[in-house]
């Protein structure tokens, strides 16, 4: 019985309110309440362009030489000439480094003492041999004849054997000794290092008369200096995992350098890594990217930071509107006619009612006169600042962009305006102003002089019964 009572006093106060609006006044005919109207949305607009799109994957990169050679010792020993510096530009087969050869020749020289004993040796054994073989040879004779026992031939035997076995081994000690001293002859060459590549001692870790030493399984070894070819650079780029399967090889890119980042370097794609690397202590998955550059600009050293763009898509003729002018709408607070359309689209995809209904959908407004209208949109590649449309807007549609407080609020319907200095009229403002005061003074100056004495009688006369 409440709540009845409440709802009839809720439609009497509608009828009230209806009716005051409507009621005048008998004299000047204006409405005893006035309801307020809807205040237009200030809205930005914009008009769709045609033309040229670019869809940019960035990364961060590093620039580096593509033929770039570390220089190390293979043997250790002390730096005794060094006639580079960092910097200076070397060709193939110039002289980087002596290291000391003293011990080396020391070595070769008792290497080779060793060879002729083990000549001499191996003389001394073929002699021996050939001496127990005619001993052998006689002990068969004599025993043909029953000159010797078989105890005195066996023993001829056994000692041909051994003059044969002696004989072989100072053969192998010999060969042995020749592999030594051919070793110590190639680390008397390793004593002159050269350079493989022509380039640019790009770095420089050794002095002279520094150790160097040779790289084993705990120690990488000495690097003494590296050397870059400095005509052919590229950019090892680290691709976020979200984009790397949009790049391919040989697709533009530009690199902008950390030092001059207002002239961008052209370049391509060479190849992307098939696996990810995720640095130490972050969830984020990288992939390498390596990119040659185009170009011989000196700017360019290795070990500069760099960031890239690769060109992964491009329209030569599209329709595009600034990518502020795409909203994101909940199913619920758009028209049905967008759904359905939105649903037909969607067909092939096999969603539950629950991930459907929580869907947004992506539209854009246009404004037609006063009124904002809202259009299912079909968009393609994106850049920074537009994005490509492929359905839902036509090149004479005016979309709207902003402010955002405005794009929140939009909804299908919505009364829109623009700001007054977009208006035309706007322009001629400070001018009407300027005109109207003019009137003013015109008419202020064109009144005639008021009697005294006939404004009191009008007084008198409008105060009177």
């Amino acid at each position: 019985m409440k709540g009845l009572v409440t709802l009839l006093v809720l439609v009497a106060i509608s009828v009230g309110v209806f009716s005051l609006g409507h009621f005048r006044r008998g004299v000047d005919g204006k409405a005893l309440l006035n309801v307020a109207e809807e205040v237009p949305l200030t809205v930005d607009v914009a008009s769709p362009q045609q033309g040229e799109i670019t869809r940019l994957v960035q990364a961060p990169g590093d620039v580096e030489a593509v033929l770039e050679v570390e220089i190390s010792s293979e043997i250790v020993s002390k730096i005794t000439e060094m006639p580079v510096e960092e910097g200076d530009a070397v060709g193939e087969g110039d002289l980087l480094c002596r290291l000391d050869d003293k011990h080396l020749l020391a070595d070769i020289e008792s290497g080779e003492a060793r060879i002729a004993q083990l000549s001499a040796a191996v003389v001394q054994a073929e002699a021996d041999l050939e001496k127990a073989d005619r001993d052998l040879e006689r002990q068969k004779r004599l025993s043909e004849s029953n000159a010797t026992s078989s105890l005195e031939l066996r023993d001829h035997q056994t000692i041909k054997k051994k003059a044969k076995a002696l004989l072989e081994m100072r053969e192998h000690e010999l060969t042995q000794a020749e592999a030594f001293l051919k070793r110590l002859r190639e680390d008397l060459k390793k004593t002159v290092i050269t350079a493989p590549i022509r380039g640019v001692v790009s770095r420089l870790n050794a002095k002279q008369g520094e150790v160097v030493v040779t790289g084993t399984m705990n120690n990488p070894g000495t690097v003494i200096m590296s050397i870059s070819d400095l005509s052919k650079m590229q950019v090892r780029a680290r691709v976020d995992e979200v984009d790397v399967p949009l790049v391919r090889p040989a697709q533009k890119s530009r690199v902008y350098l950390q030092a001059d980042p207002d002239k961008p370097v052209p370049a391509r794609v060479v190849r992307v890594a098939s696996k990810g690397i995720k640095a130490l202590g972050r969830d984020i998955v990288t992939f390498e990217a390596l990119l040659e550059v185009l170009s011989d600009d000196a700017r360019i050293k290795p070990g500069m930071t760099a960031n890239v763009e690769i060109e992964v898509a491009r329209r030569d003729d599209a329709i595009k509107i600034p990518v502020e002018a795409v909203v994101h709408r909940m199913r619920k607070d758009l028209p049905p006619e967008i759904v359905e359309a939105f649903d037909a689209r969607q067909a092939e995809l096999d969603l539950s009612e629950r991930v459907r209904q929580a869907q947004y959908i992506k539209v854009v407004y246009v404004m037609s006169e006063d009124v904002a209208g809202v259009r299912l949109i079909d968009s393609g590649i994106a850049d920074t600042r537009q994005v490509e449309i492929r359905d839902g807007i036509t090149m004479d549609d005016v979309v709207i962009i902003g402010p955002y407080r405005s794009l929140d609020q939009l909804a299908d319907g919505k009364k829109v305006t623009l700001p007054e200095e977009e208006t035309p009229e706007a322009g001629d403002a400070t001018g009407g102003e300027e005109s109207n005061d003019e009137q003013l003074a015109g008419d202020e100056s064109s009144e005639e002089p008021v009697d005294p004495e006939a404004e009191k009688e009008t007084v008198a006369a409008s105060s009177s019964p």
